[in-house]
């Protein structure tokens, strides 16, 4: 299983790099969860099942931060210098941009690809408190 994470720049500018998903702080559970770890990866607020048709390429330009698994076919990115990224079943994106950056997800295979994705908005600052 690969795992994967997509930034952006301060230009706006989206850049894939390879992610270990073990290195994640994990918390192990009490009794007999010991051994079995989980980690907070961002506060969910929307679980979507995506579908890939072949073909399909949509450009994302807008972005909410979120934790992507491909459940089934291909998923391929492309960031916006034309770097790609084929994803299997199993392998995982990180994505961490919120504005604007000419990325892709696409599917070119022969059949539909099925993605899981978790929505995880960043956070918003709350407004400083009036004297």
């Amino acid at each position: 299983m690969a795992g994967y994470r997509m930034t952006a720049d301060e230009r706006g500018q989206t850049h894939l790099e390879p992610m270990d998903l073990f290195a994640w702080p994990f918390e192990n559970g009490p009794g007999e969860f010991k051994g079995v770890g989980g980690a907070t990866m961002g506060d969910a607020n929307r679980v979507m099942l995506m579908r890939f048709e072949t073909g399909a390429r949509p450009g994302f330009h807008r972005a909410v931060p979120g934790f992507l698994v491909v459940l089934s076919g291909e998923l391929v990115v492309w960031d916006s210098a034309g770097t790609e990224v084929a994803l299997a079943p199993g392998d995982a994106l990180r994505c961490e941009t919120t504005g604007r950056g000419g990325w892709r997800l696409g599917n070119r295979v022969e059949q539909n690809t099925l993605v899981a994705l978790v929505q995880m908005p960043p956070k918003k600052s709350l407004p400083a408190e009036s004297a």
